[in-house]
């Protein structure tokens, strides 16, 4: 039976502690008051253990099965006695909505995809079909398996082309290619690796929207247009988060036809030729930015812990920032003092390290 849990304060456990963006959502978490922060994680020396925001950190083994990571969640539930399970990652996202059933009767569980639909945006190119038979626009895509002949496919491309391996985040094994010479050169170094997506090659710009949604229906979300030293580097420096029509009504169709629950980054790119955007990817998960968004008036975990509870969620409208990474900003910083140009910001994640240092550091000295 769940437990009936008071409007300010309640506790939340993280089963996946050691992913890259735990500290994000811990920082993001640290900002409400008497929220109980439980973090679980295989790696023991994870920097996010030295938070000031964490009431506990729990460690378990490296277990490779999903029957030992389930028992893991359990065990922790029951030590915790925690109110919420907040999975972030795809992993272990993935691994509560095969198991809510289990997980539901011991805690209330954040707002999680059914297992078709995750699956579904979490390879690119099962999205790249869905996306054609919605009628939702997208660049050309096509499926380069590792067993295929790289010589039948050449004759349909046009270059620059991407290539993506079909599952994948964080920008990993992305590659910009201009001719075939290069074409062939990846082909003889990653030859029955695995299977890729390529795509045409789109003249334009980034932008995301990020969302929270129940049943197809979106409740919270935030528009964002990355800020690069050079237009293709995979990291941005900075994040204009600013309104966009166009990007969120592409947006609102394509949660409304997933049927959408749970948080989801969409990807898509402004085609400078034919002047519109163009969906690029899905991330099924909390995403590298999400802190930045706490400088916009949105707090992506803690509604997700609301709607965990079915707690009304305070009406929320993102504001127009520009949010620049901290060792950019000390770069910025410098340059003001000593009379160069420099880029005019609002917020900087340094805020919120200045906050909570130690987790940093420990991460630099790793």
């Amino acid at each position: 039976m769940q437990k009936i849990v008071d409007k300010v304060s309640f506790s939340v456990l993280i089963p996946d502690g050691d992913t890259p963006n735990t500290l994000s959502i811990v920082r993001c978490l640290g900002e409400i008051k008497k929220i109980k922060i439980f973090v679980l994680s295989k790696d023991k020396n994870h920097p996010v253990r030295y938070s000031r925001h964490i009431t506990k950190f729990l460690h378990y083994p490296n277990v490779e099965t999903e029957e030992g990571k389930l028992k893991a969640i359990i065990e922790a539930i029951e030590e915790t006695n925690a109110d919420i399970l907040l999975p972030i990652d795809i992993e272990f996202i993935r691994l509560a909505a095969a198991n809510k059933d289990i997980l539901s009767k011991l805690i209330a569980v954040a707002p999680i995809p059914e297992i078709e639909a995750f699956d579904t945006a979490n390879d690119k190119w099962l999205l790249s079909k869905w996306l054609k038979v919605n009628d939702l626009p997208q660049p050309e895509t096509i499926l380069f398996k590792s067993t295929d002949n790289l010589d039948d496919i050449i004759s349909t491309l046009t270059f620059p082309i991407i290539l993506k391996p079909i599952i994948g985040c964080g920008g990993r094994g992305i590659q910009i290619i201009k001719n075939i010479q290069e074409l062939y050169n990846w082909n003889n170094k990653f030859k029955n690796s695995e299977d890729h997506v390529i795509q045409s090659y789109i003249n334009g710009y980034d932008i995301d929207c990020s969302v929270i949604s129940i049943d197809g229906k979106i409740i919270i979300h935030t528009i964002q247009k990355s800020i690069k030293y050079v237009i293709d580097d995979p990291w941005a420096y900075a994040m204009e988060f600013a309104d966009n029509e166009a990007v969120y009504e592409i947006v609102k169709e394509i949660v409304e036809k997933f049927n959408w629950t749970g948080v989801n980054n969409i990807a898509l790119r402004y085609d400078e030729n034919t002047q519109d955007f163009k969906v690029i990817e899905m991330n099924p998960r909390y995403w590298a930015s999400v802190l930045a968004t706490l400088f916009t008036g949105v707090n992506f975990p803690y509604t997700s812990c609301l709607l965990a509870l079915k707690k009304e969620v305070p009406k929320t409208s993102a504001s127009n920032k520009i949010v620049i990474r901290s060792g950019d900003a000390l770069k910025m910083m410098m340059k003001r003092f000593t009379k160069q140009n420099y880029l005019h910001y609002n917020n900087t994640y340094l805020e919120l390290t200045i906050k909570d240092p130690i987790p940093t550091i420990a991460k630099i000295f790793r």
